[in-house]
C-alpha cells in the first residue's frame, strides 16, 4: 500500500528523473526582483462579490460608449469583418496608428504614424520600453510615491530605482536636477503628468520644460504615462513634454476614456527607437487585438465622437468627486486630502496616529469595502499613513454605503489598537 503523504512535509515540485532539481529552481533570476501582488489584489477586490471597491482605477461602467461601439461593430461585420478578424501588422493597423498619431499631435508635438505602435494597453507599452532599454543595474528615476504598476515593471527589469519626491505639482524637477548634478545617471525618467496616480498631482508647464531640458542635457528619456489627461474637471489639459524635447516616449491609454476591456492603447516614440520596440512586441504577442483596433479607429476617427464623449466623462467624474468629497469630510474627519482637480482618485493621509493604513485596509475589507494602502506606491517614502480612494466606479448609493463601511472599519480598528 502506498503510504499517505505527510501533511507537514515541505511541498516540492521536483519530478522523477529531474536530478532532485525543483521546478522553481529553474526560474530566471529576474523573477525574484519583484513579486508584488498589489495589482492583482486591487483587480480581484474590484470584482469580489459583495465588496464595494474604492481600490482600483476602474472606470465607471456607465461611461462606456456601448451604443456607439455596437454601431461600429455592426458596420464592421457588414463591411470589413474578415480583415478585423485576421492577423494585423505588429505595429498596428494603419487606421489605428493614424488616429493615435492625430491625437498625439493634438495634445503635444507633431507625430507621424511611423512613430506609433499600438499596444495591448499602456501597461504593455511600459513593459516593452523597460525590456528594450533597461539592463540590470540601470537607473530609472520616478516620483515617490509612484504608480505601482510602473514600480513593478522597472524592478522586474532589474532597474535601480531613483525615487524623486513630489508635491501637488508633481515631480520636484529641482531635486532631480540636484541628483543628476551629484552623479545620478538614469536611462529613463518616468512621469504621470496629469492627475498623477496615486497623488493626483499635475505637472505644470514650467516643470515639463525643466524636465525636457534635463533630458537634453543628461541624455535620458522621459517616459510620459498619461491615462488621465482628458479627465480635468475644470480647464483643459497641458501639452505633452514632447513639445519641449524629442527625447520622450508617450504612453497613450484609452482604458479610462473609452473602455479598458479592448486592451488597445498607443505608444509614440522617437524614430530611432520605434523599430526596437516593435521587435520587442513581436516577441511578446505578435500584435494587438485586431478587432479592437478596428472598433477604436472607427470611434476615434469620427471628429464628433471624442469631444462630446470626453465632455460627458468630465461632467460624470467631476460630480462623483464632489459627492465623494462631501461624504468623506462629513463621515471621515480623520482623513486629510486635497480636492482632486481631475482623474479618478483621492490621495489621503490619516491624521489620527492610532491606526495605520494597512490596519484600516484589513478592517475595511472585512466590512466589504476595498481601499489601497499607501505602501505599495512608495519607494523610500513612508506609506504607512496614506491611502488611495477611487470614486469613479460607484454610484451615489454605493458611495454612501462604502463610506459608511469605511467609518465602521475605522471604529473597529481603533478598538483593536495598534
Amino acid at each position: 500500500m502506498t503510504p499517505a503523504p505527510d501533511a507537514h512535509a515541505p511541498a516540492t515540485t521536483a519530478t522523477p528523473g529531474g536530478g532532485g532539481v525543483r521546478v522553481e529552481d529553474l526560474l530566471a533570476r529576474r523573477t525574484g526582483w519583484d513579486r508584488s501582488d498589489a495589482v492583482s489584489r486591487i483587480l480581484a477586490a474590484a470584482t469580489a462579490p459583495g465588496v464595494l471597491s474604492m481600490a482600483g482605477g476602474i472606470p465607471a461602467p456607465d461611461s462606456f460608449p456601448v451604443a456607439r461601439l455596437a454601431e461600429a461593430t455592426g458596420r464592421l461585420f457588414a463591411g470589413s469583418a474578415v480583415s478585423a478578424l485576421q492577423y494585423a501588422p505588429t505595429p498596428g493597423t494603419a487606421a489605428m496608428r493614424e488616429v493615435v498619431a492625430a491625437r498625439a499631435t493634438e495634445t503635444g508635438a507633431p507625430a507621424s504614424p511611423g512613430r506609433v505602435m499600438v499596444t495591448a494597453g499602456s501597461q504593455q507599452g511600459l513593459d516593452l520600453v523597460a525590456r528594450t532599454l533597461i539592463d540590470e543595474g540601470d537607473e530609472v528615476a520616478l516620483d515617490d510615491p509612484s504608480y505601482l504598476g510602473a514600480v513593478q515593471v522597472f524592478r522586474r527589469a532589474g532597474a535601480r530605482l531613483l525615487p524623486v519626491p513630489g508635491d501637488r505639482d508633481g515631480m520636484r524637477t529641482d531635486v532631480l536636477e540636484q541628483r543628476l548634478a551629484a552623479g545620478a545617471r538614469p536611462k529613463l525618467v518616468y512621469v504621470v503628468p496629469h492627475f498623477h496616480n496615486p497623488t493626483a498631482a499635475v505637472l505644470p508647464v514650467e516643470r515639463r520644460r525643466h524636465l525636457a531640458a534635463l533630458a537634453e542635457r543628461y541624455g535620458f528619456l522621459v517616459v510620459e504615462d498619461d491615462p488621465y489627461g482628458d479627465l480635468a474637471f475644470e480647464g483643459g489639459r497641458l501639452p505633452s513634454t514632447d513639445v519641449h524635447s524629442g527625447r520622450v516616449v508617450r504612453l497613450m491609454s484609452l482604458s479610462k476614456t473609452v473602455c479598458p476591456g479592448l486592451r488597445v492603447a498607443g505608444l509614440v516614440a522617437p524614430a530611432a527607437l520605434i523599430g526596437e520596440l516593435v521587435a520587442a512586441k513581436q516577441c511578446a504577442d505578435l500584435q494587438t487585438n485586431t478587432f479592437g483596433q478596428y472598433l477604436l479607429a472607427d470611434l476615434l476617427g469620427d471628429p464628433e465622437f471624442l469631444p462630446a464623449h470626453l465632455a460627458g466623462l468630465r461632467a460624470l467624474y467631476g460630480e462623483r468627486a464632489r459627492s465623494m468629497e462631501a461624504l468623506l469630510r462629513e463621515r471621515l474627519p480623520w482623513l486629510d486630502f486635497e480636492r482632486p482637480r481631475g482623474g479618478l482618485f483621492f490621495w489621503c493621509r490619516l491624521t489620527d496616529p492610532r491606526v495605520g493604513s494597512d490596519a484600516l485596509y484589513a478592517h475595511a475589507l472585512a466590512e466589504g469595502v476595498a481601499i489601497v494602502p499607501g505602501t505599495p506606491f512608495c519607494i523610500e517614502e513612508d506609506g504607512s499613513r496614506v491611502l488611495r480612494l477611487s470614486f469613479a466606479s460607484l454610484d451615489e448609493e454605493q458611495r454612501r454605503e462604502g463610506v459608511a463601511r469605511l467609518a465602521t472599519a475605522w471604529e473597529k480598528a481603533l478598538t483593536d489598537g495598534p
